[in-house]
């Protein structure tokens, strides 16, 4: 077990003097002298233990107190010369101010080896201070759990006798998360709830804390706070010394975050005021780091990023590895918080792979219907193949009655339909394409999904999506013949191939400026009522989700994973291209014109709003016939 660090006790005493910066406090005493440095009660403590004792020889005993303070004030040091760590130049910088600053915040991008680095010195602080309590928080349990199972048990204790040595137990199941030291010392793992109150810390480390609410941090985890009360500091002797007393430790880790004044933002405050602490010469401290520090140091490849770079929408690469600060677009219609707030679909949706098909084998993924549930598959076509700015996407849509009852002063109920709720479980794009293949797919999914109605562009060459569908369609690696369908709402279109026995699903938009105008403040009102569900965010399924997919965790190959893991990709994306949409009002018409900037898409957003207005039509049972629209009457 480690003591207490060496403190210049006798001169504080003798002098009276008040320290008044944090930094003195660490700053050794490059001139020690224990005769003189050290008070009465530390020159004879090697008088407490027998002479065989290690600690029995006075002079082994000072220079044991000696090494405990230097390392407390060089946790880096101590991670490599004692418990035996390699670290990059880089975390010794890191690991190193996180020893000697009371407020630590640091927003680094994917792969910087945030979560190894708590773990280290959450390990080194609870060595070199007795009865310390550290507590790792997430907005998920199972996020701070990896922090234990992997990164403390796994790695760090497979890296070091020493650190093995010092730790008495790990404990972790689903009700405890602990790692318990032989010094009394105890790393425990707190998730970010409401109903996590009550626990006690000397030291919180807020992981990915972006994603934790802000009144959870103010009315939860500051609250654990306590200073550590190592037994000397009760005594009468030291009570005194202010330069004693230890103060709690706050460390937040995140990766960036939009800076756009929503609930989530919060995180920003906290950067910029401890950056101006930190300026201001206080115990604070401000890192960053992106995707160039893992490179530098072959944590990552290049080939790595750049097949990150080819899956991640430019959003998501820019916040997660290029860690920028982005701002939103203040011309944008819609924003990052009205989509996010949104996000809370946990079942994705699979079609059947071609094997499963052939093998007749039933879809482990479907999703059986609810009473009453329409689904809907909405597609924006493209057909370039060269066109990087142009995808054809594929959304699958529920579409879930809702009612609402309302209490009468009698006490009876009235019941009002309230609707469709829709949930988004599934998206899928593809690069343009040949017609053929392309209705091929579509006709793939709309089985697959068990869906009642496919929502089509036919502005331009999609009309030629509808007359493959219209006419019977065979699908060779499927070795099935589609049935053919027909217009459900344009008669021009429908009478372009009659086929007896045709099925009314497909629902044509062939847009206006009007019609997308109304589409857009549709799917912006559906937004803000949260009246629609998307898929939770790609963090949350690698945690929560993809874990408990069989095909996921022993895929043999990094496409099979990638199958498993597109719907949520996909809704990312989504968002992405959604946020950088840009809106003008039309002076005279009052009409709202949604546009991309520059390179940038809106496929998916076309699919997902297209499907969303047609489930708006469905809601209302008879639709006019505006010539504009062209709409007759939808029925289920």
């Amino acid at each position: 077990m480690m003591s207490s660090t060496i403190r210049n006790t006798k001169r504080v005493q003798q002098s009276n003097t008040n320290y008044n910066s944090y930094e003195e406090n660490y700053i050794p005493n490059t001139k020690f002298d224990p005769k003189n440095d050290m008070d009465e009660r530390q020159k004879n403590v090697y008088q407490k233990f027998t002479n065989e004792h290690f600690l029995g020889k006075e002079s082994t005993t000072v220079n044991f107190m000696l090494w405990v303070t230097f390392f407390r004030r060089n946790l880096h040091r101590f991670a490599i010369d004692y418990l035996g760590i390699t670290l990059h130049l880089y975390q010794i910088i890191w690991l190193y101010l996180m020893g000697v600053k009371q407020f630590f915040v640091v927003i680094a991008s994917r792969a910087s080896a945030k979560s190894w680095i708590i773990a280290l010195y959450a390990c080194c602080k609870c060595i070199l201070y007795p009865k310390m309590i550290i507590v790792l928080s997430s907005s998920t349990k199972g996020q701070s759990k990896l922090l234990i199972s992997d990164k403390i048990e796994k790695d760090l204790m497979g890296r070091s006798p020493a650190l093995r040595r010092e730790i008495k137990k790990v404990v972790v199941n689903q009700a405890v998360m602990e790692v318990h030291f032989r010094n009394e010392s105890i790393i425990k793992v707190v998730p970010a709830l409401d109903n996590a109150r009550g626990a006690r810390s000397n030291a919180v480390v807020r992981e990915e804390f972006r994603m934790i609410k802000k009144y959870i941090d103010d009315s939860v985890l500051s609250p654990f706070q306590i200073s550590r009360q190592p037994e000397y500091i009760t005594d009468i002797y030291y009570s005194n010394i202010k330069t004693l007393q230890e103060e709690s430790i706050d460390i937040y880790i995140s990766s960036s975050w939009f800076d756009n004044n929503s609930e989530d933002s919060w995180m920003w405050d906290i950067v910029d005021e401890q950056y101006k602490d930190m300026l201001n010469g206080k115990p604070a401290c401000v890192l960053a780091f992106d995707e160039s520090i893992a490179l530098k140091h072959n944590i990552r490849t290049q080939k790595y990023f750049q097949t990150e770079k080819k899956k991640q929408d430019p959003i998501t690469w820019r916040l997660e590895f290029m860690n920028e600060r982005l701002k939103e677009n203040r011309s944008a219609f819609f924003t990052y918080d009205l989509l996010k707030k949104n996000q809370n679909c946990k079942q994705p949706f699979y079609p059947r792979t071609e094997i499963d098909f052939r093998s007749k084998k039933k879809n482990s993924y479907g999703i059986p219907k609810m009473k009453g549930e329409i689904r809907i598959v909405a597609c924006d076509m493209a057909f370039i193949t060269n066109n990087g700015n142009d995808n054809s996407v594929f959304s699958c849509l529920r579409l879930l009655p809702e009612s609402v009852s309302h209490s009468n002063n009698d006490g009876s109920e009235l019941l009002f339909d309230n609707g469709y709720r829709i949930i988004v479980p599934y998206l899928e794009s593809v690069q343009g394409g040949e017609v053929r293949k392309q209705s091929i797919r579509i006709r793939e999914l709309f089985n697959d999904f068990d869906a009642d109605y496919i929502c089509l562009d036919t502005r331009n060459a999609g009309v030629a999506v509808y007359q493959a569908l219209a006419r019977p369609l065979f699908d060779e690696d499927r070795n099935i013949e589609y049935a053919p369908l027909s217009c459900m709402n344009n008669e021009t279109i429908s009478n372009m191939i009659k086929v007896e026995g045709a099925e009314p699903r497909i629902f044509a938009i062939n847009a206006s400026q009007k019609l997308n105008s109304d589409i857009a403040l549709n799917f912006r009102r559906r937004l803000a009522e949260g009246k629609i569900d998307f898929l939770v965010n790609f963090e949350t399924a690698k945690e929560d989700i993809l874990p408990k997919i069989n095909e996921y965790i022993s895929a043999p190959d990094g496409d099979t994973a990638s199958f498993y893991e597109v719907p949520f990709l996909e809704t990312q994306a989504l968002f992405a291209e959604t946020v950088e949409l840009v809106y003008e009002k039309k002076q005279d018409t009052g009409l709202i014109v949604v546009r991309e900037q520059g390179t940038n898409r809106k496929d998916r957003y076309t699919s997902v709003s297209y499907g969303a207005w047609l489930c708006e039509l469905l809601e209302r049972d008879l639709v006019s016939t505006n010539n504009d629209y062209e709409y007759t009457v939808l029925i289920n």
